[in-house]
């Protein structure tokens, strides 16, 4: 495993990154190297994430191509909803599968590079820590909005617009948290967020915003439960990233993307909100370990 997730991180910096690909360096072993290197893609506007479908649950004949669409979705949208915000000439993304083999790794590609950073660095290795907690409560959900928000310097938004962008990106990560994909671990953390007791590590000099009032009782917890079937069919296609080389009408002509290469697997459409009359695209997924087809 260890060696093709090597083969893939070097053949993506080989495609995306030929400075990170030159500078390959082999000495450390792999456990320190994969995350160093994941995380130098990102540098260049590539994002890797890795995840598995649990056993238990192919054998109730879930969707995993369902379950794929919605686990990329999530990502999508957290992209798209900072971009648009604090990039919006850079909110393309594409989404693609790295090769036909389980856990399935998929490479995202988004114009916006500190919002890819900040993907790589904190959103990713928060769900990995995360996701098979039974409860996460909502202030350090919210502590983790505010981390990354600080960290791409929203502070200067409008009040109302700062807190409504901190609100919906709680939600996409109660959405990924929630998610039947299991986040494998790949990137980790640029810096600590986690005391030693698991506790999230306050910002320095917190965001507080004008008309904010310190909680004066517990958050409630948020119980980290698989979602309805329902709440899992609301992201149909209404926005379709294209994949390159093709570049949508809307994407910025000053901000081209390179092709991808060719050994790659498939792209992936990533849906953003809900359309009456949208249709779902399947990607196509590889065959379940000990199934051939």
């Amino acid at each position: 495993m260890d060696q093709r997730l090597e083969q893939l991180l070097l053949a993506l910096a080989q495609q995306y990154a030929p400075p990170l690909a030159q500078a390959w360096e082999r000495k450390s072993d792999l456990a320190t190297r994969l995350p160093a290197w994941a995380r130098a893609l990102a540098d260049y506007n590539i994002l890797v994430i890795m995840g598995d479908f649990p056993a238990s649950l192919q054998t109730l004949g879930q969707d995993v191509n369902g379950h794929i669409q919605a686990w990329v979705n999530g990502y999508g949208q957290f992209y798209h909803l900072l971009a648009r915000a604090l990039f919006p000439s850079y909110a393309h993304l594409s989404a693609h599968y790295t090769d036909d083999k389980w856990p399935v790794v998929i490479y995202m590609q988004g114009a916006a590079t500190p919002v890819i950073q900040r993907m790589a660095g904190y959103v990713s290795p928060y769900i990995v820590q995360r996701q098979l907690d039974a409860i996460v409560y909502e202030a350090e959900l919210l502590g983790v909005m505010d981390l990354i928000l600080d960290e791409l310097e929203a502070g200067s938004l409008p009040r109302e617009a700062y807190k409504a962008l901190r609100t919906e990106g709680i939600a996409i990560l109660k959405q990924l948290l929630a998610a039947h994909m299991r986040q494998l671990s790949l990137t980790e953390f640029d810096r600590a967020i986690f005391t030693d007791s698991q506790r999230i590590i306050p910002l320095p000099e917190r965001l507080l915003l004008p008309g904010d009032d310190a909680p004066t009782t517990p958050e409630p917890p948020v119980h980290n439960m698989p979602r309805r079937a329902d709440d899992t069919e609301t992201l149909t296609a209404t926005q379709h990233i294209a994949p390159p080389p093709t570049v949508p009408e809307s994407a910025p002509a000053t901000n081209p993307k390179p092709e991808a290469a060719k050994s790659f697997g498939s792209s992936i459409p990533i849906f953003f909100s809900r359309g009456k009359d949208d249709k779902k695209r399947r990607p196509p997924v590889p065959p379940l370990p000990g199934k051939k087809d």
